[in-house]
């Protein structure tokens, strides 16, 4: 597979969403000031971003930020999308794309950060390898 530099500039911005997410778990400061909903977001868009790296690479042309619909879009090509893990993790950040709103109604705290942080890790590498990247992407 040739992974045009176009495609690996969208994985270099899902690795930079990862990596600001990282930062704000492990800033130094009272955890409860921390901006949960902030790497929670961030994640979302690692995870989006990766999504759309593939489509891009396969010569599809993404479109939304639902990474169910844009999982489901990546299956027409490669039917292990469709499996579990990748439809949880996919699932899970999904459920809190909204958190950067103040009307969010569900809570968010360390816990749903961390997971949220290990799914977009676990969608990164699981693409990276879809694209055929060498180790040097990986997070």
């Amino acid at each position: 597979m040739v992974v045009t530099d176009y495609c690996k500039k969208w994985v270099k911005y899902a690795k930079n969403d990862i990596r600001i997410a990282q930062t704000e778990m492990g800033a130094q400061v009272n955890p409860r000031h921390r901006a949960y909903e902030v790497v929670l977001y961030h994640c979302q868009q690692a995870a989006e971003k990766m999504l759309k790296a593939y489509l891009i690479s396969q010569n599809d042309n993404p479109w939304g930020h639902d990474l169910d619909n844009l999982r489901t879009d990546c299956a027409v090509f490669d039917s292990d999308f469709n499996g579990t893990r990748i439809i949880s993790h996919c699932n899970y950040l999904n459920a809190f794309v909204a958190a950067r709103y103040p009307d969010f109604k569900m809570s968010v705290d360390a816990s749903n950060a961390t997971r949220g942080l290990n799914s977009a890790m676990r969608v990164f590498d699981f693409v990276a390898v879809k694209l055929e990247l060498p180790k040097a992407f990986f997070t």
